[in-house]
């Protein structure tokens, strides 16, 4: 016996098939951002801090913040907002004798996104202060920062934490 399906069951289906949903398809997940281009981009940017000290240009030094930055000292001293980093910088040239850089290293990367960064790096330089008997010490500045990428496509610092230690031979 050949059993032949009824025309209003076969229409059934074919109503069933046009009215289900359809199933939504996700476009592709955006490419992941260029951690290469990004450490490139802020390799240059630290590159800057080394010849800013050694020049002592406070607004130089400023300008590597973003407006509502924070900048934690070894000492614990804070500074928040880009006007207290400046001030900040300002009495630390005017303590400084001399600075001379050797260099400054990202030793850690993480990206965040295209716009958003954290960094692990390390500066090594020789450092006199002001006063009698002082003497030039090399120092090692482990730093920890964090970066936005502002709207010009410029990088700048939005929350650092630095150390300080005498640098091994």
């Amino acid at each position: 016996m050949r059993v032949v399906p009824s025309g209003s069951a076969f229409t059934a289906v074919i109503l069933l098939a046009a009215c289900a949903p359809k199933l939504a398809v996700s476009p592709p997940p955006p490419p992941p951002p260029d951690a290469s281009a990004i450490r490139a981009a802020l390799e240059k940017e630290e590159a800057k801090f080394g010849p800013l000290l050694q020049s002592k240009d406070v607004a130089g030094v400023a300008a590597q913040f973003t407006e509502d930055a924070t900048s934690i000292l070894p000492d614990a001293s804070t500074f928040t907002g880009k006007a207290a980093i400046q001030a900040g910088a300002k009495g630390f040239f005017d303590a400084l004798d001399s600075f001379t850089p050797e260099s400054n290293v990202i030793d850690k990367l993480i990206v965040v996104s295209d716009s958003e960064a954290v960094t692990f790096s390390h500066g090594i330089g020789t450092m006199k202060m002001k006063g009698k008997g002082q003497k030039s010490e090399r120092h090692n500045n482990p730093f920890a920062d964090y970066w936005r990428k502002g709207t010009d496509g410029m990088w700048r610092i939005a929350y650092e934490v630095t150390a300080d230690g005498p640098a091994k031979p």
